[in-house]
């Protein structure tokens, strides 16, 4: 059952990235199957013989993994979802899962760095399980790959794979968390006419850029424009309109008892601005994209329900 969820979470990245599982793998994203194949050409003697290699591409050379005691054979020795290296560059136990892995003298208060480009990392993970012999490397060019009969036939070891950075994908695109110092918030007792001034800065706050409004469509449909045809300029256009809808929004005072809601309209902003930047980012990382993509509908629901929930505190308050 676990087994039969996960892939149905993960569908519609494999689809979105080119990887079709079904007896073959087919990875035809530009710079995924190339990354591999290399891997898998590189593997022609021990890697794990030489100290400076780092054969599992985790950002460790083979002596440094002796000395961390990392696995030699794994970019992610704990499963956190954190590269060995990464970990070891930022003050963390790369042994020890997240979230209790400070070594001592760590500033937790700063936070960790963002993941990696996850189209590298899958290709990463995958190398390691063809240096580790868990997959047999492709030996033919990329233009061939899907008739390549020393394409890996092993679904599960796939699968391990695509739910690693399943994993390390829902951990990016989390919703914020807004604290009440980020914003403005009225000392006053919330009036109806105090409400009446909020919900009409709001809606002057959210206005298109007008280079949104030339463009004359919805946000959807420019994000299935720009996947459909790898052409993300417009993108660009719906980012830097969101980034100045924000700055307006948090310049506004937040009645006292709207504070909560407005927060979650500025963290559910912040949520959509970084699903957009993945998406025009597709070119160079599409399983980024993809996940982005994935939460996308999610995001969208959290709009409808912030509405609702608006709503319902206005009418409260007409009572």
């Amino acid at each position: 059952m676990l087994k039969q969820r996960r892939n149905q979470i993960l569908v519609p990245v494999v689809l979105l990235i080119g990887i079709a599982i079904g007896g073959v793998v087919i990875l035809q994203t530009k710079g995924i199957g190339a990354a591999i194949l290399e891997a898998g050409r590189k593997i022609t003697y021990d890697p794990y013989a030489d100290e400076n290699a780092d054969p599992d591409n985790d950002g460790l050379a083979n002596w440094q993994e002796k000395l961390y005691r990392t696995d030699l054979k794994n970019p992610d020795t704990d499963g956190d979802g954190y590269l060995d290296g990464e970990e070891v560059a930022s003050g963390y136990d790369a042994t020890v899962a997240s979230p209790n892995d400070a070594l001592e003298g760590t500033n937790t208060a700063q936070p960790r760095a963002l993941p990696k480009n996850l189209t590298v990392y899958l290709a990463q993970i995958l190398s390691q399980k063809i240096s580790s012999g868990e997959i047999t490397p492709s030996e033919s060019a990329v233009a061939d790959f899907a008739s390549d009969p020393s394409i890996p036939y092993n679904e599960d070891v796939i699968n391990d794979a695509l739910a690693q950075i399943g994993m390390r994908a829902k951990a990016y695109f989390v919703l914020p968390e807004i604290k009440d110092s980020e914003i403005k918030i009225s000392s006053e007792p919330t009036t109806y006419a105090q409400i009446g001034i909020y919900i009409n800065q709001m809606s002057q706050a959210v206005t298109p850029s007008a280079e949104l409004v030339q463009l004359k469509k919805l946000e959807i449909d420019v994000i299935k424009e720009a996947v459909a045809s790898k052409n993300t300029q417009e993108v660009g256009i719906l980012i830097d309109s969101a980034q100045k809808n924000l700055a307006a929004i948090k310049n506004i005072t937040a009645p006292k008892d709207f504070a909560d809601i407005h927060k979650k309209q500025i963290a559910i902003l912040l949520l959509d601005e970084k699903i957009l930047q993945a998406i025009e980012d597709l070119g160079i990382d599409p399983v980024t994209a993809a996940a982005g993509l994935e939460i996308y509908p999610d995001m969208i629901e959290m709009f409808h329900s912030l509405s609702d929930e608006l709503n319902a505190k206005i009418i409260g308050y007409q009572k």
